[in-house]
C-alpha cells in the first residue's frame, strides 16, 4: 500500500471520488480501482500531480482534444468528453492560458452551441479537425506548450481505434494520437482522462493493465490504448475526472470559483444533450445523462467535488504551505 502524504488529504478525497463507479449493467465494473493503482503506484494523489503539472504551465498555449464519434451510436458525439473539456478549458483559461478544444467535424456543431451558451466563446477556441495527413496535425499540434486528451479513442498497436465492446471506428478525427505524440516528442506536457483503457493516455499501462479487458472482447492489436501520458487519471466517468482536476486546481491555485458547481454541470450537460450529443453507457438516444449516469447523480457528484474545495480552503495556511 502506498504511503498517503497527511499533507494533501483534500486531493486524496478528489481521487477518490474521481474513481467512484456508478456504472449502468452495459459497462464494465471494477476497472477504474485498478487502472488508478496502476497509474498511482506510490507518491501524491494523481489530481495533486496534474494540478501541479498544470499550474507550472499556467500561461501558456494548451490544446484539449477530446470528442466521440460514431455512426451508428454517436453520430454527433458523446457527450462524456466534451462537457468535461469545457470545464477544463474554462478554468485553464481563468488562469491565464490561452486554451483550443479540438473536436472532431461531426460534433463541432453542438460542442460550440454549448460553448456558445456557456459563455465561453470568448476566452476558449473551439476548432474542428479535419487534417489531410499525420504531418499536418503534428504540426498544429506543435503550437502547444500542453496537450491534454479528454475520452478521446486511441490508437492501439496496430493502429485501430475501437468502441469498448470493439467495433472499430473509421469516423472522426484520426489523427488524435498525433497531436499528443507530437507533443511529448518537443518535451511539452501530456495528460489523458479516461475511463475504459481504449482511450489516448493508457498506453503507460497497458501491458499491466491486460487482464482487466472486458470479458469476451477481442481487438485486433489490443484492447488498450497504445499512446502514453505525462500524466493519466483514470475517472469513472471522464467528464467527471475532468471535474477533480478542475477542483485540484481550484485547491492548489487557492481560487474557490476555478470548480465548477454541480448546478453548471447539469445545465451545460443539458444543453449539449438537446444539441445532439448522446450519453454513453446506454442504448436510449434520449437518455439524459453523462455515461449511463442520470443526471441528478452526475450534478450530485460534480457538486461533492466542489465541496470539498469548500472545505479545504478553509485551512488557508495549508493551501499556502502547497503553493
Amino acid at each position: 500500500m502506498p504511503t498517503r502524504p497527511e499533507a494533501l488529504p483534500a486531493f486524496e478525497s478528489l481521487d477518490r471520488l474521481a474513481t467512484v463507479e456508478m456504472r449502468p449493467p452495459t459497462c464494465p465494473s471494477g476497472i477504474v480501482g485498478p487502472f488508478y493503482d496502476l497509474v498511482r503506484r506510490d507518491g501524491p494523489p494523481l489530481t495533486y500531480r496534474i494540478a501541479r503539472a498544470l499550474l507550472d504551465r499556467r500561461g501558456m498555449p494548451t490544446l484539449i482534444v477530446t470528442g466521440l464519434v460514431d455512426t451508428a451510436r454517436f453520430p454527433r458525439g458523446e457527450v462524456d468528453g466534451p462537457i468535461g473539456s469545457l470545464a477544463l478549458a474554462r478554468c485553464l483559461a481563468r488562469l491565464g492560458s490561452e486554451v483550443t478544444v479540438t473536436i472532431d467535424p461531426e460534433a463541432h456543431g453542438p460542442v460550440a452551441a454549448v460553448l456558445e451558451q456557456a459563455g465561453l466563446a470568448c476566452s476558449v477556441r473551439l476548432h474542428a479537425a479535419g487534417f489531410a495527413d499525420a504531418a499536418a496535425a503534428r504540426e498544429f499540434a506543435g503550437g502547444f506548450d500542453t496537450v491534454v486528451a479528454v475520452e478521446k479513442l486511441g490508437r492501439n498497436s496496430r493502429g485501430v481505434r475501437h468502441l469498448l465492446w470493439g467495433t472499430p471506428v473509421d469516423v472522426g478525427d484520426p489523427f488524435a494520437d498525433e497531436y499528443v505524440l507530437a507533443a511529448a516528442a518537443r518535451g511539452a506536457l501530456t495528460v489523458a482522462v479516461g475511463d475504459n483503457g481504449n482511450e489516448i493516455g493508457f498506453g503507460g499501462i497497458a501491458a499491466a493493465a491486460a487482464p482487466l479487458c472486458p470479458k469476451g472482447v477481442r481487438v485486433d492489436g489490443g484492447f488498450f490504448a497504445a499512446t502514453a501520458v505525462d500524466h493519466l487519471l483514470p475517472a469513472s466517468v471522464s467528464n467527471l475526472g475532468c471535474y477533480a482536476i478542475a477542483a485540484a486546481l481550484a485547491i492548489a491555485a487557492d481560487d474557490a470559483d476555478l470548480a465548477v458547481s454541480g448546478a453548471t454541470v447539469r445545465r451545460w450537460t443539458e444543453l449539449g444533450l438537446a444539441a445532439g450529443l448522446r450519453s454513453g453507457g446506454v442504448d436510449d438516444p434520449d437518455f439524459q445523462g453523462d455515461d449511463g449516469v442520470p443526471l441528478r447523480y452526475v450534478e450530485a457528484h460534480a457538486e461533492l467535488l466542489a465541496g470539498i474545495v469548500h472545505q479545504a480552503l478553509l485551512d488557508r495556511p495549508r493551501i499556502e504551505a502547497l503553493a
